[in-house]
């Protein structure tokens, strides 16, 4: 019975604390007592009793291999698909059963319901262990490859009498292409507000409380990645991401994230992957449905309402004036912003209404604004583009314009406005003066 008792005390050693090199020598004091036992039960003369000690060895190599693999490998997500890594210790064998069924199962299965790209990597409890500051969960994504680290720890304490308390504590960190630091912190900040770090529940709430926390970690992994994924300037699979968690918040799910919240950022997102559909020309069609997708989540985009007005105008064949009026529309929606008035300059010079426009220009002068640099290049890009089928004399002109005062740039603005004076006709006298006032300047800066 004596002999019993320690073998039992062995086997929950091994058991247990496998991970530990004690939990090693348990499990090979086990293949020992186990083949020894064996060997008492088979006659001596079939079976040497080298060949149990050869047996014995390999055993025990076969053994320390599986230590090795189980101590210090650590999974690995699969190729094409975001990784996440969980890491939750908790203090005995009981609480990791609860905490696999109520927990990690209803965590993949919103996963897999919600179609979301993730490989979900469970650490070991002894791994999950060391996992303690966030330069140590950085260890574990760069191990396992994955883009999230999901870690913390169940506790079960003392609370009353009658019962028992969990405390059930997670943070989270994500990696991503390099963005800003500002951006950095924000997105910290918001996995930080999805993923609130300690909820206590008594023991009856157990598998409610551990839902509830799934469901939190499953809406704070689609978030923040589809957020990472815009500031790394990947559109598709922010909005795809960010589109799954609309669907579930307007089938009634509460999540902690409001439904006119993701509207916004959705449009957002879709504007931005029209900016860059803008500069593709093959990208007319999905241009077009990118703009409508942003204003149907939200009617009021500055930046997709001024993309609607280039889709209106189509490049010549559509109506300028409703073009027009829809940068009015997107003017009041401007704040300080003044992109608005580059798109309303050029609408009155294809509309030939001169004096408005020349108005517009000599706002323009005034008027400055962080990142202007790049809706010049946008202006610049499309006028010359849209001269190689609409020869118009004044768009020499707000080309020449636009080169000299917004882009500097003294040789371009130089050719453009002497290729307006060549072509300009009688209703252009006025533009036709102020562009030979600009040559002037043109030559007294370059000198000659």
């Amino acid at each position: 019975m004596k002999d019993a008792g320690l073998t039992e005390k062995i086997f929950d050693i091994a058991t247990s604390y496998f991970h530990k090199w004690y939990g090693f020598i348990c499990a090979f004091l086990l293949e020992i007592i186990i083949t020894l036992s064996v060997y008492g039960l088979v006659p001596k003369e079939e079976v040497s009793f080298r060949w149990y000690v050869v047996g014995i060895f390999g055993a025990g190599l076969i053994t320390f291999i599986g230590w090795v693999i189980y101590v210090w490998r650590y999974p690995r997500r699969s190729k094409n698909r975001l990784g996440v890594a969980i890491a939750i210790q908790v203090e005995n064998p009981e609480d990791g059963k609860f905490l696999k069924k109520d927990f990690l199962s209803p965590f993949k299965s919103k996963i897999h319901e919600l179609n979301l790209p993730f490989d979900v990597l469970v650490l070991r409890n002894h791994q999950s262990e060391k996992i303690e500051t966030v330069d140590d969960a950085r260890k574990v994504l760069k191990k396992t490859r994955a883009h999230f680290c999901i870690w913390g720890s169940v506790k079960k304490r003392k609370n009353t009498p009658e019962g028992e308390i969990y405390i059930f504590s997670l943070r989270g960190i994500v990696i991503h292409r390099p963005i800003q630091e500002v951006q950095k912190v924000l997105l910290r900040k918001e996995f930080d507000a999805l993923l609130p770090n300690t909820l206590i529940f008594e023991e009856n709430l157990q598998f409610q409380a551990f839902d509830f926390r799934a469901n939190q970690a499953v809406v704070a992994l689609d978030y923040i990645s589809g957020r990472a994924a815009l500031l790394s300037g990947d559109f598709d699979t922010a909005i795809r991401l960010h589109e799954s968690l609309l669907q579930v918040a307007q089938n009634g799910s509460q999540i902690p994230i409001g439904k006119e919240t993701l509207k916004k950022l959705l449009s957002l997102e879709y504007d931005q992957k029209a900016s860059f559909e803008f500069f593709n020309p093959s990208a007319g069609v999905a241009y077009q449905a990118s703009i409508q997708k942003s204003l149907q989540y939200d009617p009021n985009n500055y930046g997709a309402l001024l993309k609607r007005a280039i889709v209106e105008f189509n490049n010549g064949t559509g109506d300028a004036r409703i073009a027009l009026n829809t940068i009015k529309e997107a003017k009041s929606r401007a704040g300080n912003g003044y992109h608005w008035l580059y798109s309303k300059a050029f609408l009155h010079f294809w509309l030939e209404e001169y004096s408005e426009a020349i108005q517009c220009c000599d706002k323009l002068k005034e008027k400055n604004y962080g990142g202007e640099e790049i809706t010049v290049a946008e202006v610049i890009c499309f006028n010359e583009n849209l001269l190689k089928t609409h020869d118009k004399p004044q768009l020499y002109y707000w080309l020449g314009f636009v080169s000299y005062v917004k882009a500097k740039n003294l040789s371009t603005a130089d050719k453009y406005f002497q290729q307006f004076i060549d072509k300009a006709t009688d209703p252009m006298q006025d533009l036709k003066t102020r562009a030979e006032s600009y040559l002037s300047n043109i030559k007294k800066e370059i000198g000659y």
